[in-house]
């Protein structure tokens, strides 16, 4: 009796650590994985080959971005306009340094859908939303602003004033005259 219990024992035990190691080697292997690959003679994105890429020059630079010597990409699409020598990130910090918003509205600092300030042009989830990317700056919570105007979520506030802007914290910000939340004025 004492046999088959111990038996038992020991099988479930070899169950337990064959299911988490696998589980474990799974993970691993998900993390390994790069959205844009080079095989071939060609560039991918995805296993999906992108036409026209140069792979000489390709360069993966982070964030669903990348660029050769005749364009710039982002998630496997050109980025129409976009001149490439010119085009770098210049990734945005979070306001307060390993606290990031929970929402899922908002963004993390490894995805792919915050703003990307560039040498031209700020873009939010690939889509350019101003073109002073000398004095844009990613404020956190969602929020960014220019010289001239607000954003939240990669859309332009209207009737703040950047100047005297700043955001609070949970998605709150106020300007001389209002106070926002989530990127609408609060009444």
């Amino acid at each position: 009796m004492k046999q088959i219990k111990f038996n038992t024992l020991r099988c479930s035990a070899l169950l337990l650590f064959a299911a988490f190691t696998l589980n474990i080697s799974a993970q691993a292997q998900q993390q390994k994985i790069k959205p844009y690959s080079l095989n071939r003679n060609k560039v991918y994105y995805q296993r999906q080959p992108i036409i026209d890429a140069d792979y000489r020059s390709f360069v993966d630079l982070g964030f669903g971005y990348a660029k050769d010597r005749y364009n710039v990409y982002y998630l496997g699409r050109i980025l129409p306009y976009v001149d490439p020598m010119t085009f770098s990130l210049r990734v945005a910090m979070p306001t307060y340094p390993g606290d990031y918003p929970m929402d899922e509205d908002m963004y993390g600092p490894d995805d792919y859908y915050g703003y990307r300030i560039t040498s031209n042009a700020v873009l939010f989830r690939g889509r350019k939303i101003s073109d002073s990317p000398r004095s844009f700056k990613d404020l956190g919570w969602g929020y960014g602003k220019d010289n001239f105007n607000v954003y939240y979520m990669g859309q332009k506030m209207d009737d703040v004033f950047s100047t005297t802007f700043k955001v609070l914290e949970d998605g709150y910000a106020e300007d001389t005259f209002n106070t926002y939340y989530k990127g609408k004025k609060v009444k």
